[in-house]
């Protein structure tokens, strides 16, 4: 074949590449800004309780700018700051990362009828209905722990039986907005022999269940049984990981990965996810301050 020859059938060829090299290209700049981060990159959320963040953007897209974040739960009050969130969700959104309104109150896992979470998921929706679609809440992640009341441990049946109610409830208000229920649960329900009623919350009460897993060491194991019923009823599940300072809340070392830091975290979301590697396991760090600290002490160090 003549070097003549050979040329017509590269040229062409070469263009085809480009064109897709092109697209590639597209795909993750879009991806990296108005898109989703997760195209490119597995789910992983923080959670932030300083609601001061909303204000000062910068804060959290430095945390963005350091970790494959990919979703962002922003501790919200029932007086929203309209004009301030529908900033702070647009700037986030360019960075391909969703919002989530995270709320809780230890009181509203004991009010059956959800009336007061109704009473502020109602604020939310509105905001929803009333902003542009790139200044939306993604989300709701609900934040409630009746579990560390005495109240729940002098009757933990009865109380779990109103709490699935109060979450079921919220749940059916929600149905049929834009919002995505994320209920955040910890690791021991099944300890506490509530097997019937965590089924409950993961079947009948959200879209996306997000495991608090204390158990360093042993996180894999303990989440076994909220991973299969993930599964079976088709809902997101997340294992979030501590990262507060030993001593904080009572935190002893077998809890946190304050003490250990941010790479041995990575190495156990990476070994759950190969263990569990017929579902998507969103990593979310508690919380956002203490994270930032452990940045600093990195950064400082090198």
């Amino acid at each position: 074949m003549s070097k003549r020859k050979i040329n017509k059938y590269l040229l062409p060829a070469a263009t085809v590449i480009c064109v897709i090299v092109a697209v590639i290209l597209w795909s993750f700049r879009d991806a990296g800004s108005a898109g989703d981060r997760e195209a490119v990159m597995p789910p992983a959320g923080m959670f932030e309780w300083n609601e001061d963040t909303i204000g000062h953007v910068d804060d959290a897209l430095r945390l963005i700018d350091a970790l494959p974040i990919t979703r962002w739960y922003q501790e919200v009050d029932e007086n929203l700051d309209a004009d301030a969130i529908r900033s702070f969700i647009r700037t986030l959104g360019r960075q391909g990362v969703r919002v989530y309104a995270l709320i809780g109150s230890v009181e509203w896992g004991f009010e059956a009828d959800a009336r007061s979470l109704i009473g502020q998921l109602k604020t939310i929706v509105q905001y929803n209905e009333n902003v542009r679609a790139d200044e939306r809440f993604y989300g709701i992640m609900l934040d409630i722990e009746p579990y560390t009341t005495q109240r729940w441990k002098a009757a933990p049946e009865e109380s779990m039986e109103t709490y699935v109610n109060s979450m079921r409830s919220a749940y059916r208000f929600l149905y049929g907005t834009d919002l995505r229920t994320a209920l955040c649960i910890p690791r021991h329900y099944d300890d506490q022999e509530l097997m019937d009623g965590l089924e409950a919350l993961i079947r009948d009460c959200c879209d996306e269940v997000a495991v608090m897993d204390y158990d360093c060491g042993n996180e894999v194991e303990k989440i076994r049984n909220e991973k299969s019923l993930a599964q079976k009823y088709g809902k997101e599940l997340h294992c979030i990981l501590e990262f507060q300072e030993v001593g904080k809340h009572g935190l002893t070392e077998d809890k946190t990965y304050g003490n250990k830091g941010l790479e041995a975290a990575d190495a156990v979301w990476n070994t759950m996810q190969e263990m569990y590697a017929d579902t998507v396991i969103v990593r979310d760090y508690h919380w956002a301050q203490p994270v930032a600290g452990m940045l600093e002490e990195v950064e400082n160090a090198d």
